[in-house]
């Protein structure tokens, strides 16, 4: 029994249960659907996770695939009451359906490792970076409103740095990330130095691949990879994109893998201060700042 509360967690323990009776009885989705007199697609999606099940529904399929035992049955129930309940729904108005399926996932994450070819990782950046970013990622049509409101996720997100049993959080950044000067002249100052802050902390380490290293498996773009505290809970990956996706199992093993080639081209966590100063000196002698400079 999954240990975390959190409904996205149960509801993707819920799916990848149902699928598991289901493929354990030989059925075909069509088959199922069939005899239950739902549509296929209904059950396609209870089973990828892009809807909950009723419990009504919950208990027919489990009857179908002879699944009797009291307790467990009820389990499943309880899994699925909680499965309906969306923790990031408030911002659906301005955050895709993925995404939140996401941030659900990481706030019950044990260890989150995520590579970042281009950006500060959203869990780390500045408030003023993160506008920065939100605005220049925005169309012209979003409205102040709703980039506020995509700020005021992006915040609640980092709330689990501060938790009482936070994550153990590894990220690694390609140079680039580091190099590219965001928002106004202080704005970049500012962010890496709350790198360098936050990679004090003992959960916490950040890396960065310098230019030097040359080609890496991460060119071919940002993913992340969390672990749960349960051991039924396999790793998932999620990878950020126009046609944002989760991996698991033998698709999520081939990023796993590509992390740690990634992470033996970085630089080690004590050196980041270093790589830190030496930007932020750069960026002071190229643009004219003072340590304190406010702008």
């Amino acid at each position: 029994m999954i240990k975390s509360a959190d409904p996205e967690v149960q509801r993707r323990r819920l799916r990848i249960q149902l699928r598991d009776f289901r493929q354990t009885r030989q059925l075909t989705q069509k088959d199922v659907a069939k005899e239950l007199d739902w549509s296929t697609s209904k059950l396609i999606r209870i089973e990828t996770g892009e809807s909950s099940i009723a419990v009504s529904d919950l208990r027919a399929l489990l009857a179908h695939y002879e699944v009797t035992d009291p307790d467990l049955v009820e389990q499943l129930v309880g899994m699925a009451r909680t499965a309906k309940h969306q923790t990031w729904s408030s911002y659906r108005d301005v955050l895709s359906p993925a995404l939140m399926l996401y941030l659900g996932y990481e706030s019950s994450a044990s260890r989150i490792r995520q590579f970042e070819p281009l950006l500060i990782p959203g869990l780390l950046q500045t408030e003023e970076y993160a506008r920065a970013i939100i605005r220049a990622y925005s169309p012209p049509s979003r409205s102040d409103r709703d980039i506020e409101r995509i700020l005021q996720a992006r915040m609640e997100r980092q709330e689990l740095l501060t938790r009482d049993d936070p994550p153990e959080i590894s990220c690694l950044m390609d140079e680039a990330a580091v190099r590219r000067a965001v928002g106004k002249p202080g704005v970049m100052v500012r962010q890496l130095q709350k790198l360098k802050d936050l990679n004090a902390q003992p959960n916490i380490s950040i890396q960065i691949v310098r230019f030097s290293a040359g080609e890496h498996p991460g060119m071919q773009g940002p993913f992340s990879i969390l672990d749960f505290p349960d051991p039924a809970d396999d790793d998932l990956v999620y990878l950020e994109s126009a046609t944002a996706q989760t991996l698991s199992g033998e698709a999520a093993a081939v990023y796993i893998e590509k992390y740690f080639q990634i992470e033996d081209l970085a630089t080690p966590k004590a050196r980041l201060n270093e790589v830190m100063d030496e930007l932020i000196a750069e960026l002071q002698r190229t643009r004219k700042l003072t340590p304190t400079a406010d702008n």
